[in-house]
C-alpha cells in the first residue's frame, strides 16, 4: 500500500510538480492571455518542453473520477479494518477513519472545482493530500507497531 501511495503522489508531481500554478494549468489549460503576452526565452523553453495544455474536458474528469471513486475508498476500506483489530483507542481510530474520508472527498471533488468553479480551489488537492498522507500513515504504522514491536503485558 505504501508503494501504492507512493507511485501516486510520483505521478502527481510528475504532472504538477507539487507547484499550484501547474495543477491549474493541467486541468485549466493555458490562458489565451498567457498566450498573447510574449513569455521570456527561459518561460518559452519551459512551455516548449512540457507542450501546450488544454483545458480537461468533462470526459476526461468524469474518467479519472470513475477510477478513483471506486480504488481510493477500497484501499482505505482494507486499511481500516486492519487497524480496526488493532488495540488502538477508539478516540484514535475514528480520527483516522474520518481524516481518510474527508482526504477522499477532497480528492475527489477537487479537480472538478479546480476547472468549473474556480482555480483557487487548488488548495483542496493540497490539503486532501496532506489528510491522505496522515491517514495512509496511520494505517500502515500502527499495526505494524502492534505486530512487531509492541509488548502484551496480558499475555503473560
Amino acid at each position: 500500500m505504501a508503494i501504492a501511495t507512493g507511485l501516486g503522489f510520483l505521478n502527481y508531481y510528475e504532472r504538477t510538480g507539487f507547484s499550484s500554478q501547474k495543477t491549474i494549468r493541467y486541468y485549466c489549460g493555458d490562458k489565451e492571455e498567457e498566450l498573447d503576452t510574449p513569455p521570456s526565452a527561459e518561460e518559452n523553453r519551459l512551455k516548449l518542453e512540457e507542450g501546450l495544455f488544454f483545458p480537461k474536458s468533462y470526459r476526461e474528469l468524469l474518467e479519472v473520477t470513475h477510477t478513483h471513486i471506486f480504488s481510493i475508498p477500497i484501499v482505505i476500506f482494507v486499511l481500516s479494518r486492519i487497524m480496526a483489530m488493532t488495540h488502538t483507542r477508539e478516540g484514535l481510530k475514528i480520527t483516522v477513519y474520518g481524516v481518510s474520508f474527508m482526504g477522499i472527498i477532497l480528492n475527489l471533488a477537487a479537480p472538478w472545482l479546480i476547472r468549473y468553479a474556480s482555480p483557487h480551489f487548488v488548495i483542496t488537492f493540497t490539503i486532501s493530500n496532506i489528510l491522505l498522507i496522515l491517514s495512509f500513515g496511520a494505517y500502515i504504522f500502527i499495526p505494524l507497531y502492534e505486530m512487531w514491536i509492541r509488548i502484551d503485558h496480558s499475555a503473560t
